[in-house]
């Protein structure tokens, strides 16, 4: 069997996150205790929220090592788009926690911005459902990849803004990284979404955009959950 760089690249990448998010997730678990009180609410979503991740990623991946090494092309298909999916609802839950940390870290209301974040991730799992998504064929329809990659980036690029604003006014440089690096993220994931099947070696951004997303689980766990707040 034929090795290609690009993939093995990626599949060692990808496996070495897994394993940092798996750790990640464990420590949030392990150091609940730590949590300043008054921010139990905060933690307890955000590590729900990077759990939601790390099974989407598991899945994705997951799929591709089943994937490549099946050596059955129509088998491949299937495995990676199931695996995608997984994916895809990873992210959007993802998101979804997220958006209820910042709701209760700045105490914010359940008023319509929340609801509209909430119902954007529930209208994305809907988007999911469509037959018309192929997740088993060979390649989706491009109105289709794109239609589904809009909830979670609408989630996204609000709720990085929302972090940044009310973490900015209350100078918690940490979540104002946050909020950074959420934003900056799409910069690496959107070429890629977008532009991939045109452009394979645009695949290698997701990589940088991985490591941002690295950058985000770790200033979460240390801002909430390396020591207790006094």
């Amino acid at each position: 069997m034929a090795l290609d760089p690009q993939f093995m690249m990626e599949i060692t990448f990808n496996v070495i996150y897994l394993i940092y998010i798996c750790v990640i997730v464990i420590l949030m678990s392990k150091n609940m205790k730590k949590v300043n009180q008054k921010e139990m609410g905060t933690a307890k979503r955000i590590r729900l929220a990077f759990l939601a991740l790390f099974i989407g990623d598991l899945g994705h991946v997951g799929a591709r090592l089943i994937a490549f090494f099946s050596g059955e092309v129509e088998l491949n298909y299937a495995i990676l788009g199931i695996g995608t999916l997984f994916e895809m609802v990873g992210l959007i839950f993802l998101f979804m926690l997220f958006t209820d940390a910042w709701r209760i870290q700045f105490n914010r209301p359940n008023n319509l911005l929340f609801k509209v974040l909430i119902g954007i991730g529930i209208v994305g799992l809907i988007i999911f459902v469509f037959p018309q998504n192929q997740w088993t064929a060979q390649s989706a329809p491009y109105a289709l990849l794109v239609l589904r990659n809009i909830p979670w980036l609408i989630q996204g690029v609000i709720l990085s803004i929302l972090i940044f604003r009310d973490a900015k006014a209350v100078d918690d440089k940490q979540l104002v990284r946050i909020g950074i690096y959420i934003f900056v993220s799409y910069f690496f994931y959107m070429p890629v979404i977008f532009f991939g099947e045109i452009a394979p070696m645009l695949g290698m951004l997701m990589i940088i955009g991985t490591i941002v997303y690295m950058l985000w689980q770790y200033t979460s766990y240390s801002r909430f959950f390396k020591k207790r707040e006094q």
